[in-house]
């Protein structure tokens, strides 16, 4: 008597396969399947394996690891599928199954359309057919992920934005971003608390006193596609610091796309790694912006200063992060030791000559010279000439100048390395690490260095905003954290008489005097 096989049926189909030819549907290899075993006799039906949404590519598929468990336990001991490209399209994979797993197991394996039947003899023109059918299945995940990455590259370089998850503030229609209303008063609510001294986790606190969603719980609110709820670490999740930062630090709320920031090393290998800040391509304005670009900046400018606000205190002092020793350079902190005794102070040990100022004189330095330069801008200036702005920038920034000087220090260092080769001093092995090194250095320094001209370029491009900002503070009677951070890039204190203030604008605008210390 013949052998009666338990058979399972298996079916597969990719995202990609969706919307090809009907024939491939699920639902139309179940009818081809079902009707294949009606026909044999020693084909008894026993289950039926489908995995809907997965790449052939990766075997690591949920019901074909179940189908394969059940393999192994003796409960099937055959597998029909419709194609070999519906079973795998791993070539590897697919022939280790075939030539070594299913015979080892004692599975019997059918593909309908390729004629192939493991109980079969075959002829020595299939067995050189049958390698060369999954070698072609492969080639089209391949051939596939290059179309797909193309088109993807071709979104990114024209504004098109191509996540399936939308980005807080904003919702996705026609592959662009528009504005969430909602979501948008609450971003800018972010950046203005941000701007005012609050730290992250008040600002975060703050949104959770208030009863506004964070992120998730919005975007599960409004039924948006959401990744997951294992950030949730109660009923409900909360606001905190770090989702704060991420929107704080986010362009795209200045309209800004910045995308392809992970990449896998081919279809082969689906790990995702991050990609160098100089290989991702931002395009600007590709929708409408939430945040200002000078307020942008701003934040930017606040999130890599020292800002901490102490233990117990919500808003950060008033000249937290812009305070520093005219003597050693280092910057200088808030110390309190009653309600009336209010300094900042030099805490660097090795300084020889710490600067301290009472706070209540330091404001007054500061708001008065403010207030001069104020006059000057609104009374006696206009936007520098581009040419002349760009011909100057090394000389009036700041971060210029550090940044100029570090490449100078690097370069030497690189210099001196190769005189160590020369000389022996140090081995080749060592040489290629250190010349790596110090490489990787001096081009983390040149991006940083135009990092910072595009941003004063875009600022100076803004001056009609920033004159604006000038024209709304001019009036008020009290320095306020947001004037420092609005007008003021650093302010250096030599003595209780001697303070030197740089303006964060001073070079966007040519002035008849320059007011820049008292």
């Amino acid at each position: 008597m013949d052998k009666i096989y338990k058979t399972a049926i298996y079916l597969r189909l990719s995202r990609d396969e969706e919307g090809e030819k009907e024939s491939v549907s699920i639902s139309n290899q179940r009818e081809m399947l079902m009707s294949f075993l009606k026909s044999r006799d020693d084909l008894n039906f026993t289950a039926e394996y489908s995995d809907d949404g997965y790449s052939g590519y990766d075997f690591d598929r949920p019901d074909f690891q179940r189908m394969i468990e059940s393999a192994k336990n003796g409960e099937i001991d055959c597998i029909v599928v419709k194609d070999f490209s519906r079973f795998g399209r791993n070539f590897q994979k697919t022939e280790e199954f075939m030539q070594r797993i299913f015979p080892k197991l004692g599975i019997r394996f059918i593909s309908i359309n390729d004629f192939y039947d493991s109980n079969r003899e075959l002829s020595a023109s299939e067995r050189l057919a049958n390698p060369i059918i999954n070698l072609m299945n492969e080639y089209h995940v391949m051939e596939t992920s290059q179309k797909v990455r193309n088109v993807l590259e071709h979104y990114r370089q024209n504004g098109k934005f191509i996540g399936n998850r939308t980005v807080y503030g904003y919702v996705i229609k026609d592959k662009q971003l528009e504005v969430d209303t909602e979501a948008a008063k609450v971003v800018r609510m972010i950046f203005n608390l941000k701007i005012d001294g609050m730290n992250h986790q008040a600002i975060g606190d703050y949104l959770n006193e208030m009863g506004i969603n964070c992120p998730l719980e919005y975007k599960i609110e409004k039924g948006i596609k959401t990744i997951s709820t294992h950030f949730r670490t109660g009923e409900k999740a909360l606001w905190s610091s770090i989702n704060v930062r991420r929107i704080l630090e986010n362009p795209v709320y200045i309209g800004t796309l910045i995308q392809g920031k992970t990449t896998s090393l081919s279809y082969r290998d689906r790990r995702r790694f991050k990609k160098d800040p100089s290989e991702l391509v931002a395009f600007e304005n590709a929708h409408e912006a939430i945040i200002s670009e000078t307020t942008f900046l701003i934040v930017q400018d606040l999130l890599k200063r020292d800002t901490c606000s102490g233990r117990n205190i919500n808003k950060v002092h008033l000249f937290a992060g812009f305070c520093y020793c005219g003597n050693c350079g280092k910057i200088m902190y808030h110390y309190q030791r009653n309600k009336t005794d209010r300094v900042w102070i030099c805490m660097n040990k090795a300084c020889q000559r710490k600067s301290r100022i009472k706070e209540p004189i330091l404001t007054e330095a500061v708001f008065e010279t403010l207030k001069k330069h104020m006059e000057v801008i609104l009374n006696h200036s206009e936007p520098v000439i581009k040419s002349d702005f760009l011909h100057n920038l090394n000389v009036t920034s700041l971060e210029l100048k550090e940044l100029e000087k570090q490449s100078e220090q690097l370069k030497k260092s690189l210099e001196n390395l190769q005189l160590q080769k020369e000389n022996s001093i140090i081995s080749a092995k060592d040489y290629t690490e250190m010349y790596e090194f110090y490489s990787n250095k001096i081009a983390k320094v040149e991006f940083d260095s135009n990092e910072i001209r595009s941003q004063k370029i875009r600022l100076l491009e803004c001056a009609d905003e920033i004159r604006s900002q000038y024209e709304k503070y001019f009036d008020f009677s009290e320095l306020t954290r947001r004037m420092v951070v609005t007008f003021i890039e650093k302010i250096e204190v030599f003595s209780k008489t001697k303070i030197k203030i740089y303006f964060r604008y001073e070079d966007i605008f040519r002035t008849d005097g320059e007011i820049s210390g008292t």
